[in-house]
């Protein structure tokens, strides 16, 4: 694009040809005296030259300024690139990982500061009286196994959208050279990938029971892993990331946020997990989903 400016502008004058023009005026006169006081005849003018200009010489200006130009622009192409090479990839992977160790680090601090606990403190009472009071109940309401395969269906529909979603984010912003979508998608999969890792460690650690398994309980530490749910920490990961990248489209924004409520609610019908798994997840996907999008 730089070329190309300087060569329109070198049409019209006050260019970079300007100097060139002007030195070989002065020499066509230089020669011209010359021949005059040689010839002996310094009354005599000196004889016409006829100069015909040809489009030649502005060809290969425009073609000189445009290859001078070609290595500044390739470079600045390759940068805005590189994280869609195997290399770049790889690199990306390894700086949000970075990135969300250091945030999770920071855990201790950041549960105790008062701006936190507004919302901690609701989400952890309400995830009492669920266990308490309101997750067998409602798991034992689920009797259809029709019910429950179509649900069951339909949420991993909507996590597989949400999944591709992201990856075609990041792969239409690679082809286009759109740097901003290629972002948003790669942290969109970021996200999911970090929430479904913190995911798997927490119902390791509570190893609580499933509702489907026969004769269940909803026990902690009774053989399972329900607690929470991976599919809600998925998908509101990657709902909070596009809602934090794309702040002003609001279609967008809320649309994700009803895919992933949609999925997330999905799992109680189909008797994958309890309502309070179903919160803690969700919670966990914005929470990472948000970290990772505004660092």
């Amino acid at each position: 694009m730089a070329g190309v400016y300087l060569f329109g502008d070198g049409l019209k004058g006050n260019s970079l040809c300007d100097p060139c023009m002007n030195l070989g005026q002065s020499i066509r006169k230089r020669s011209v005296d010359q021949w005059a006081m040689y010839s002996g005849h310094e009354g005599v003018s000196a004889p016409t030259v006829s100069v015909k200009r040809s489009p030649l010489p502005k060809t290969l200006l425009a073609l000189l300024i445009l290859v001078s130009f070609s290595p500044v622009a390739y470079p600045q192409e390759a940068v805005t690139n590189t994280g869609c090479s195997v290399r770049g990839f790889a690199h990306e992977t390894r700086t949000e990982a970075s990135q969300f160790g250091r945030g999770l680090k920071a855990v201790p601090r950041s549960v105790v500061r008062p701006s936190n606990l507004k919302w901690e403190l609701p989400i952890l009472a309400a995830t009492g009286v669920m266990i308490a009071k309101v997750d067998r109940p409602a798991a034992n309401r689920i009797q259809s196994k029709s019910l429950q395969q179509t649900a069951g269906r339909w949420s991993n529909v909507g996590l597989g959208l949400e999944l591709g979603s992201a990856a075609l984010a990041y792969g239409i912003g690679c082809g286009k050279h759109h740097s901003y979508l290629r972002d948003t998608g790669f942290k969109a999969l970021a996200a999911m990938g970090a929430a479904d890792t913190v995911d798997l460690a927490l119902k390791l650690a509570f190893n609580r029971q499933f509702p489907n398994k026969p004769g269940s309980t909803g026990k902690f530490w009774g053989g399972g892993r329900a607690f929470p749910s991976g599919h809600a920490a998925a998908s509101f990961a990657f709902a909070a990331v596009v809602a934090h990248r794309y702040p002003q489209k609001k279609w967008l924004k809320w649309s994700a946020y009803a895919l992933a409520t949609g999925v997330s609610l999905s799992r109680y019908p189909a008797k994958k997990h309890y309502p309070s798994d179903i919160l803690i997840g969700a919670t966990l996907g914005y929470v990472t989903g948000t970290y990772l999008a505004e660092h």
